[in-house]
């Protein structure tokens, strides 16, 4: 009689490789089976995979750690490699993340928002003319994770973390940009030293004051006149040419509808607003030219705008969590058609 011959087993404590899945497959938007589709990877499984990988890492950590406990163990006993036994037992066995608090090492889940600011962020196109740090718009963020609400919920704890700072983009509509509040910081600074030579030392402590006691303080995109006074007033006496500084420098701008009011803005921003605004009207005269309204995603993407200097790929996230494009599957590929008003 024929016997099979047995497979070889893995080990009980053997762990399979877990990779991180591709940041792109995250937020790039992928034909589903809906003609809304704009998430390729669902959120458990990203934080499955994420979560396995994590703890292998700090499986590795836990046993550098304890390998240098055990040595410097006064005994010598092997105290330090039966605590590094226990807790390799413990990841094995797939425990949950209240029974790892026992490491030093901590580590927080990132979100859906973040993980796609992070990703659009170092794609952003990297400019000559412009000394503008990359930001994102909050339109792209709903081209990239499917829930809105969860998008405007994860963005508001962001904001009261001070990890992101929102701002209103004077471009005629809704919009609004999100920047990472490191690079905010250093845009101010380089407004700063562009009025550096033309202002004395006495008006150019408005930024300092400024960054230390309004920024904190206040986490919205717009702000009273009356409330700005009172929060510069903690680093020193404010007057008219203070504010009237901070407004050259590009950190404010007056608000229309309220004249008593201002906004908070992204120095040297004007160049690219231009570029916003410009690339949604090309993009979107281009497709109503069209004879049905539409065209494969991989030639639009290869196409050069004449009006913007952001890029092809910058405008079709805008205009897909705006909902003036929608992307389709097709036999030949992805399609981006314009949206029926």
């Amino acid at each position: 009689m024929y016997r099979r011959k047995p497979q070889p087993r893995a080990p009980s404590n053997h762990t399979a490789l877990v990779l991180l899945p591709n940041v792109n497959d995250i937020v790039t938007p992928a034909s589903g089976s809906g003609a809304h589709s704009n998430s390729s990877i669902s959120k458990r499984k990203f934080l499955n995979l994420y979560t396995s990988t994590v703890k292998k890492t700090r499986v590795k950590a836990t046993s550098k750690r304890s390998r240098r406990d055990g040595a410097t163990d006064s005994g010598g006993n092997g105290d330090g490699d039966e605590k590094l036994l226990q807790k390799i037992e413990v990841v094995d066995q797939g425990t949950d993340e209240a029974s790892l608090e026992q490491s030093s090492e901590e580590w927080s889940m990132p979100t859906d928002t973040k993980i796609a600011l992070e990703l659009m962020c170092s794609q952003f196109p990297k400019l000559e003319k412009a000394n503008v740090r990359p930001f994102v718009l909050r339109s792209q963020l709903y081209s990239s994770v499917s829930d809105r609400t969860l998008v405007d919920r994860e963005l508001e704890g962001l904001k009261l973390q001070q990890v992101v700072r929102l701002f209103k983009l004077n471009t005629g509509q809704d919009d609004y940009a999100v920047m990472f509040m490191a690079d905010y910081l250093a845009q101010i600074e380089s407004g700063r030293k562009r009025l550096a030579l033309k202002q004395s030392e006495d008006e150019m402590a408005v930024f300092d004051w400024f960054t230390k006691h309004v920024i904190p303080s206040h986490v919205d995109a717009g702000i009273t006149n009356e409330k700005l006074v009172s929060l510069l007033s903690e680093g020193g006496e404010v007057n008219d040419s203070h504010i009237s500084l901070l407004m050259n420098a590009g950190i404010l701008t007056r608000q229309l509808v309220d004249a008593t009011a201002y906004w908070f803005a992204i120095p040297n921003v004007g160049f690219l607003l231009k570029s916003v605004t410009n690339g949604r009207k090309e993009i979107l005269s281009f497709l109503a030219r069209r004879k049905y309204r539409e065209i494969l995603q991989v030639p639009l993407e290869r196409r050069k705008l004449q009006y913007s200097v952001l890029g092809m790929r910058f405008h079709i996230r805008d205009l897909l969590g705006s909902g003036h494009i929608h992307v389709i599957p097709s036999p030949s590929g992805s399609l981006v058609r314009l949206t029926r008003d």
